[in-house]
């Protein structure tokens, strides 16, 4: 259970009033519903945002609970590729339950940060093509870790045809569009504020996920949808 609340609630007079106003608003349904969704989106998004600043890293509620599910998986003696670590917060929190982790990012003043912020015996970070890397690494890595990096290619299964052979295992994280029925509802009525990020090129629905992953051949073990994220821990069939 998440919290526990009494039955009877205080009465909150703004909750009141901007109940009152929407009755009274004389716009069509269709109208007040695309306005609605809209604010939605956009005060979800500045309350993540803003939870950036109340919460540290390691306190932060969307980190908690989805680490939890990842080191659940982990095995210590794992050498995994973190491939778009940006600044490698997650690849510094990977390095404390595996062998080796290295993080690589095509930003280089992303890979700059984190090798200042991070440093441990096995962990490293590298600038470059995540692809260019791994055929020219003679080391073999056993989990690809891909935390929200599908849902920004162009051509999310070209991309996993091409990097699934060099791993045993493969993690993703992405969001859930099917987290609530409010993105069912932007997408049914074409609004513009549909996606999670600006750079998004695509938002998946559960299915699609799983439908793209077994189509390269990518087997799914584990999952959990949590804090409006699909986590999935999975294995490459050989």
């Amino acid at each position: 259970m998440g919290v526990k609340i009494e039955r009877k609630k205080k009465r909150l007079f703004w909750l009141s009033a901007i109940n009152k106003l929407h009755k009274i608003l004389p716009l069509p349904a269709k109208t007040k519903l695309k306005m609605y969704l809209n604010l939605t989106w956009i005060f979800e998004r500045l309350s993540h945002e803003m939870s950036f600043s109340h919460y540290n890293t390691e306190n932060h509620p969307a980190r908690i609970l989805p680490k939890k599910f990842i080191y659940k998986h982990l095995d210590p003696g794992f050498t995994v590729l973190d491939l778009g670590c940006s600044a490698g917060q997650i690849s510094h929190v990977l390095a404390e339950r595996v062998k080796k982790v290295v993080g690589i990012d095509y930003d280089k003043g992303a890979i700059d940060r984190a090798k200042e912020l991070y440093k441990r015996d096995n962990l490293e970070f590298h600038h470059g093509e995540a692809f260019e890397f791994l055929t020219n690494n003679k080391d073999h890595f056993d989990l690809l870790f891909l935390s929200h990096i599908l849902e920004h290619l162009d051509n999310p299964k070209e991309f996993l045809l091409k990097f699934k052979d060099f791993f045993d295992y493969v993690y993703v994280e992405l969001p859930d569009f099917d987290r609530y029925f409010l993105s069912h509802y932007r997408r049914d009525l074409k609004l513009q504020l549909i996606y999670t990020d600006d750079d998004h090129v695509s938002e998946f629905d559960r299915y699609e996920l799983l439908d793209l992953l077994a189509e390269c051949g990518i087997e799914v073990l584990d999952s959990v949808y949590i804090y409006g994220d699909q986590q999935l821990w999975c294995r490459v069939k050989k």
